[in-house]
């Protein structure tokens, strides 16, 4: 790969005319498909509103919505491409991190139509083409914290665009220039370099919208060794218990080893696993069947939407939610709200993957049930935690239920 020879990389500028042919016609294929076009619409509803809440015509706007897409005619054309750094790993055998140069320039044809509504009731119509978009891109591929990648212009880009708007359908022109001085700002603010968006899909899959492996995945992975457990510090000793003569008395502490970590009764700390369950809905009058805990915001800023009642036999009991699921994306969407829910399991027809996050006590895996094995919580808030089994014995105890009763705040599903 030390193939340069100019001392400003590692390779030398290579042409891509073979890479861009290949991408043009796979762009072909799949321009007009519902997943990618779906997947740009996003993207640019996501632009749209960043640039509305940022900028001083926001306060006037109170909702912008896209009307019409065309992808363009071409694939942005690849003229040349550099590897400007490799990061290796210790033992020399994986790339932890590479990054390319690459020369670019798109005269596709990209336009969409919006529709914008403002707080005096007042329609406006936007129509933006971009007829030409050019410059030097660093397009980055890391393992580093986990598998991302990241597309960003080392300096601003050559851009022409083709701008139009009308409001109750007279032409408004002196708007043009700032529309494409917001277009210009934007890009600049989140594209250029060193702004960057960490990316996953389609290279990479998103790390925080998997499900974890099963319990039983690794039962057949076998540990046999020694190891050797050093105690460095005890703490909430009652030493005010102790009588004068401590040798009296003898301190030792129980080192125990399981394949599943311990149940905590702290439920804010609570050992969890992230589960795929598939919801099936058919048609429109069937109810839901779930009720959901009015939470409080947690340390990220979000408002976890937590499941409180499943009502027995209906569609989210067929779909296996369980009382204290919390819903983290349904179909690869980050859910922030119970309205998104409510939109997507109550408006959407077919299948659709939810993900929740599950404490380990609500997994449905007989191996883990069984009582020699089994570890669990006690319920008493003067132990941080206990081993059922040959550990510890099994203190009668029934098992708390983590629900809502109807009478409390909640947020149910008819």
């Amino acid at each position: 790969m030390k193939t340069g020879d100019d001392g400003q990389g590692i390779s030398r500028w290579e042409s891509c005319h073979s890479i861009s042919v290949f991408l043009h016609m796979l762009f072909q294929e799949h321009k007009d498909t519902r997943l990618l076009r779906r997947w740009f619409h996003k993207r640019l509803q996501i632009e749209l509103n960043d640039i509305s809440t940022r900028s001083a015509a926001g306060r006037l706007i109170q909702e912008i919505r896209i009307r019409d897409l065309s992808l363009g005619t071409k694939f942005p054309r690849i003229n040349a491409v550099r590897v400007e750094n490799v990061e290796m790993s210790e033992d020399k055998n994986v790339f932890e991190k590479i990054t390319f140069l690459i020369d670019m320039d798109y005269t596709g044809g990209f336009e969409t139509s919006i529709d914008v509504t403002t707080v005096f009731g007042k329609k406006a119509n936007l129509s933006v083409k971009l007829s030409k978009l050019a410059g030097m891109v660093r397009v980055i591929l890391s393992r580093k914290p986990y598998n991302h990648w990241t597309f960003s212009f080392i300096s601003t880009p050559e851009l022409a665009t083709e701008v139009s708007s009308q409001i109750q359908g007279h032409q408004l022109k002196r708007l043009i220039p700032l529309i494409k001085e917001s277009i210009r700002r934007a890009l600049q603010r989140k594209h250029v370099w060193p702004n960057y968006k960490i990316r996953y899909r389609p290279l990479f899959p998103n790390p925080f919208l998997q499900p974890s492996p099963p319990l039983s995945a690794f039962m057949h992975v076998k540990i046999e060794g020694g190891l050797e457990v050093t105690v460095l510090q005890g703490t909430r000793l009652k030493a005010s218990l102790l009588e004068k003569d401590p040798s009296c008395y003898a301190v030792y502490c129980t080192a125990t080893l399981d394949y599943r970590p311990f149940l905590q009764n702290v439920t804010d700390v609570a050992h969890s696993l992230n589960v795929m369950l598939t919801f099936s809905r058919h048609d429109m009058v069937t109810p839901i069947g779930l009720v959901f805990e009015k939470t409080a915001v947690n340390a990220s800023g979000n408002r976890p939407v937590r499941v409180a009642i499943v009502e027995e036999g209906s569609l989210a009991d067929k779909a296996a939610f369980k009382p204290g699921d919390t819903l983290l994306a349904i179909n690869n969407v980050p859910i922030r709200s119970e309205r998104q829910v409510h939109r997507f399991l109550q408006q959407t027809l077919g299948d659709l993957l939810v993900l929740v996050d599950r404490n380990l006590d609500d997994i449905d895996d007989d191996i883990l049930k069984d009582p020699d094995v089994l570890v669990g919580t006690t319920g008493e808030n003067e132990e941080p935690f206990v081993c059922l089994g040959e550990v510890a014995p099994p203190r009668a105890k029934t098992p708390e239920r983590r629900s809502v009763s109807p009478g409390s705040d909640s947020t149910c599903f008819l």
